[in-house]
């Protein structure tokens, strides 16, 4: 992967780029040393789910593009969980980037590279990536199923967004606890962060709170 994005660091303006996995977060980048890899890391998480924000209401989304004062980030989902993006200054030829991002998605779809995490020692500032552990090999197979009925759940709040939601809130879970039910408070806590809405909350708990119950039941 790190050849094709090096390919979009030489545009003009192209201040770095990098490739990210919902569920394994950063594969690769070659940004300045001053961009870390966690923040790019989960950049990349929440420009998947404007993504999948976007696709409610446009079909044939293709390139996302966020303009500030300062930069333009400019991303495109390769496959579902899987996003480039770069971060260019305002001056950047828009057009060049945009053309080398349909020739590098070609390339993607062909499989014209190795899936490869680049050593720290290859781009300043970037650490080597583990690989992430799958949330199937942490949690009980009875709790896998509640979490499941849980998200499926989630959908009904949120829709498309609810997986990639979902997924992250478990993640952050994990990290902070063994996957045990006395601990499912502090996730639908979590969850309910991103949902935001008092309403819709509100009405997840409605949804959930049968499913709780027969899992409690045994």
């Amino acid at each position: 992967m790190i050849h094709l994005i090096d390919e979009l660091k030489v545009i003009p303006g192209v201040i770095g780029a990098s490739i990210v996995s919902f569920r394994e977060g950063l594969k690769v980048a070659n940004f300045p040393s001053i961009f870390k890899p966690e923040r790019l890391s989960v950049v990349g998480k929440h420009l998947l789910k404007l993504y999948s924000a976007g696709r409610m209401s446009f079909d044939d989304l293709s390139d996302l593009t966020l303009n500030f004062d300062e930069s333009v980030v400019v991303a495109r989902e390769l496959e579902k969980g899987m996003l480039l993006f770069a971060i260019c200054d305002p001056t950047f030829n828009q057009n060049l980037l945009t053309m080398s991002l349909n020739l590098l998605h070609e390339e993607y779809k062909l499989g014209n590279f190795s899936d490869v995490t680049i050593p720290a020692d290859v781009t300043p500032g970037v650490k080597s990536v583990e690989p992430s552990i799958p949330i199937e090999q942490k949690i009980s197979a009875s709790l896998q199923d509640l979490l499941l009925a849980m998200k499926e759940a989630l959908s009904k709040i949120l829709g498309p967004m609810a997986g990639f939601i979902f997924d992250e809130a478990v993640e952050e879970w994990l990290e902070l606890g063994p996957p045990d039910f006395v601990r499912i408070e502090a996730l639908i806590e979590l969850i309910n962060q991103e949902i935001a809405e008092t309403d819709k909350v509100d009405s997840y708990r409605q949804l959930i709170s049968p499913v709780l119950k027969d899992f409690q039941k045994g």
